[in-house]
């Protein structure tokens, strides 16, 4: 993925450090996993794309879609872009980015939004 301005790598993959207070949108580039001439579908008939925001049992306050899913995510031809609120401090959220293609293929990706107070460094 191109634009991954934020997301840092571990051994287990792509995460990004959220403040639980924090309201952000984020985006992954697809540009690199697109064949020549093919588009992502932004398109709810098409279930394209879709975020999937893993849960905690008994969390609090879980990592949502302020506004819902129907809102707040949405792609161009080749980047989906999502917003995320909420959150518990020390949680973990398996976040899945699920897309169609023009072309008919479908493809997932998968990170991490690790939910942390973040300050000044």
């Amino acid at each position: 993925m191109a634009d991954l301005t934020g997301y840092l790598f571990d051994r287990d993959g792509a995460f990004i450090y959220k403040s639980p207070a924090a309201s952000l949108q984020y985006a992954l580039d697809f540009t690199n996993y697109l064949n020549t001439g093919d588009t992502i579908v932004d398109d709810s008939s098409a279930s394209s794309p879709v975020i999937t925001i893993g849960t905690i049992a008994g969390d609090s306050s879980p990592l949502i879609h302020p506004n819902g899913h129907g809102t707040d995510v949405s792609a161009t031809t080749t980047k989906v872009t999502f917003r995320v609120s909420g959150g518990t401090a020390g949680n973990v959220y398996p976040i899945t980015v699920k897309i169609a293609t023009s072309a008919g293929d479908i493809d997932t990706r998968h990170f991490r939004i690790i939910c942390r107070e973040k300050g000044l460094a």
